[in-house]
């Protein structure tokens, strides 16, 4: 029986929903706790004590869901819309094409209203749901099942997610398939659904608005950054993209000081070098001090890692048409932590989550310390510049002239 039973240890659960698929006698089902985590709940009468639960859990079955360190490559998607379109380099968005252009299955977390979910998707023009970081827990609902089918009906599918999750699908599935492509992210630690809810909903009632859709990246807002959101509102059939919010700019401080996280997530066994998936996707920070050579890296820049043989026949198809380097992963791993370790946990999480709930007044006080009325107009003004190419055109060469 999984380890969180005997404990009620939140640190001991981290939400991948693997147990509950895998039981045939529907004994496991999830239910939220009052910070909007979900964690396992057995139901003893329809328990037969098969252990099957255990042995597909990622906390408890780590060790033996990791690769070998990697190869480290830089990446650059050459289509240039798409790349807009993505939060670093758009690699996520070439292995999609790729393996959609075979006939393939493509799995990632997709905005659905105002909570994050996997999805399954087939066809080209639904990748962008699944493009961009979503910076919360996504819930895989039943995507281990399906995943399970598609395997079996011969279809390739590349399955994306955090490292828990694809170590929960693999263990899910107990055996290799040759037809399966997965993904692991270089993952910070996923706050609650409930706290991005309810963020979104606090927007809603500023504006008296409904909420339309969010992007945690967005580099027509900002460029290639970790905190350039926008998102989109209706009010009276009318909608209006808001390029600046105080709500999430408190939300993505409060998440990047690591205040918001799983507590499984301050002791994840997969912030390692070693991946769980067969490549592992990051931006990749601090490649313009590393490689100042590399073109064009100010529009978005991916770390490619490549962990198995699967990886590396991948990646000789994408880096035909696309921007692709080898780099030094030790080099690469100091400018993205997560992949020497876990994000620290402090007293301060367990304030913050306090304060959201029942202050809401002082975490915005809290999280929030910059100008409003200035950082809304700079927005606008980075948003104006970077929508009519002529003047980009010209600000960046000025920029460039004056750093000389």
């Amino acid at each position: 029986m999984i380890r969180y039973r005997d404990t009620l240890n939140s640190a001991d659960c981290c939400g991948c929903k693997a147990c509950e698929q895998i039981c045939a006698h529907q004994a496991i089902s999830f239910r939220s706790d009052d910070e909007g985590f979900w964690y396992p709940f057995i139901n003893e009468t329809n328990c037969v004590h098969c252990g099957l639960c255990e042995k597909v859990c990622p906390m408890e079955e780590a060790e033996k869901m990791l690769l070998p360190q990697g190869k480290a490559y830089a990446f650059q998607l050459s289509d240039k819309e798409q790349l807009l379109n993505s939060s670093s380099g758009g690699v996520f968005f070439a292995i999609s094409s790729s393996v959609l252009s075979e006939n393939g299955i493509v799995y990632g977390a997709a905005f659905d209203g105002k909570i994050v979910k996997h999805k399954r998707v087939d066809c080209q023009a639904d990748i962008i749901d699944l493009m961009g970081s979503k910076y919360v827990q996504s819930d895989i609902g039943n995507t281990y099942s399906q995943v399970k089918q598609d395997l079996k009906e011969g279809r390739k599918v590349f399955y994306a997610g955090t490292p828990c999750q694809i170590a929960g699908l693999k263990l899910f599935l107990r055996k290799e398939y040759d037809n399966l492509l997965t993904a692991d992210l270089v993952c910070h630690g996923t706050p609650s659904p409930k706290i991005l809810q309810d963020t979104i909903s606090h927007i809603e009632d500023r504006l008296n608005a409904r909420f339309k859709s969010y992007l945690f990246r967005d580099k027509r807002v900002g460029g290639w950054s970790c905190s350039s959101s926008s998102s989109s509102y209706e009010k009276n059939n009318k909608q209006t993209y808001l390029k600046y919010s105080k709500e999430m700019e408190a939300y993505f401080n409060a998440f990047i000081s690591g205040h918001l996280m799983r507590m499984s997530c301050y002791h994840c066994p997969f912030a390692r070098m070693e991946r769980s998936g067969d490549i592992t996707i990051a931006d990749y920070w601090g490649v313009k001090k590393l490689h100042p050579e590399f073109p064009n890296i100010s529009k978005g820049m991916s770390l490619f890692i490549s962990n198995s043989s699967k990886g590396e026949e991948l990646l000789t198809i994408l880096s035909d048409n696309n921007f692709v380097r080898e780099v030094e992963l030790q080099q690469a791993a100091e400018n993205n932590r997560n992949l020497l370790m876990t994000t620290p946990y402090t007293k301060e999480r367990e304030l913050s989550y306090k304060l959201f709930f029942n202050d809401y007044k002082g975490f915005l006080k809290k999280y929030y310390k910059g100008n409003y009325f200035k950082a809304k107009i700079k927005a606008h003004v980075i948003y104006f510049i970077r929508d009519n190419e002529w003047i980009f055109k010209v600000v960046s060469k000025l920029t460039h002239a004056l750093k000389k």
